[in-house]
C-alpha cells in the first residue's frame, strides 16, 4: 500500500460494507488483514470513526480491502456520505454500459 498518498479514515458502516461485499466472515478477514478478529467486531458495532482503534489498524483493513477490488469513498460533507464502490466485482465481465 502507498502511504504517499493521503488514506481516508475508514467509518465502521465502511468496514461492514466492504467485508460484506467480499462475503468474508469475521474470521476471514482477520486473517487477510492481520487485525484480531475481537478488533474487527469492535470496529463494526460503532457508527461513525471507531473510537480507540489504531489508524494502523485502519490502514490495515483498508489495504486488505483495497487488494481485492474496493475502492473507499471518503466523507465529503455530501448527504450521500462515505461508501465503498467494488470496482472488480466477480460478476462483473468487461466495461459497463455508459
Amino acid at each position: 500500500m502507498d502511504l504517499r498518498r493521503s488514506p481516508i479514515v475508514l467509518t465502521a458502516c465502511q468496514v461492514r460494507m466492504a467485508r460484506s461485499a467480499q462475503r468474508w466472515s469475521v474470521e476471514a478477514l482477520a486473517e487477510r488483514s492481520g487485525v484480531s478478529e475481537k478488533t474487527i467486531r469492535r470496529i463494526e458495532a460503532v457508527y461513525g470513526v471507531p473510537p480507540n482503534v489504531t489508524i494502523e489498524t485502519l490502514l490495515k483493513l483498508q489495504g486488505c480491502f483495497e487488494a481485492h477490488g474496493m475502492t473507499f469513498i471518503p466523507e465529503d460533507g455530501s448527504p450521500e456520505g462515505p461508501g465503498v464502490r467494488f470496482g472488480r466485482y466477480p460478476g462483473r465481465h468487461g466495461p459497463t454500459p455508459g
